[in-house]
């Protein structure tokens, strides 16, 4: 990738003003919604049992997700999750920066989707935007349940195709009563 960009076969640009400024969030936004549904795809094919007992199962050894499950991959699943990016970029034009930051978004994503603790508040889950974040509950029921939650970053898919665990609310809700729990202990005890 690094050869295709120096030679100019990619789309990636430097100057900020080679287009509009309002292209910066917006080849991000457009990025991250390709993503989303090639991985959402991609994913649900790995769980076809031939192919998840080859590709995927590797991953889903960790039955309790941890942020080093983030990384856990057969090199097969390596490959088709990060050729997505360079493929992309071969048509898309992104500043190097918002590149930086969508690599960003999905290093940072990942972990949070894998640390089996949820990190959202208790409100995420009433506010449109927010409620199709995906994180740990969302995610972790994808590590117990196999057939539900294949989402990368928002619930969308899931939700528009009947794939989302029926599970979810109910597991987002408890753990973040467990966590404002712990929070007024805490509190408490100061």
């Amino acid at each position: 990738m690094l050869w295709a960009w120096q030679k100019g076969y990619t789309k990636i640009y430097y100057n900020v003003h080679d287009y509009s400024l309002y292209w910066l969030p917006l080849s991000l936004v457009i990025a991250m919604l390709a993503q989303e549904t090639y991985y959402y795809w991609v994913h649900r094919w790995m769980h076809i049992p031939s192919v998840f007992r080859v590709v995927h199962k590797w991953h889903h050894d960790s039955h309790i997700a941890s942020p080093w499950t983030a990384f856990s991959f057969h090199p097969i699943e390596g490959l088709l999750q990060a050729i997505f990016a360079p493929l992309l970029l071969l048509v898309l034009p992104m500043n190097v920066w918002v590149l930086v930051t969508w690599l960003t978004i999905m290093s940072i994503s990942s972990v949070i989707n894998h640390l089996d603790i949820e990190v959202y508040p208790r409100w995420f889950a009433k506010v449109f935007f927010f409620r199709g974040l995906i994180g740990a509950s969302h995610h972790s029921l994808h590590h117990k349940q196999y057939k539900y939650n294949y989402g990368l970053y928002f619930t969308w898919w899931d939700e528009l195709v009947g794939t989302e665990s029926p599970s979810y609310e109910g597991l987002f809700e408890e753990k973040t009563e467990i966590r404002k729990k712990q929070y007024v202990n805490k509190e408490l005890q100061s």
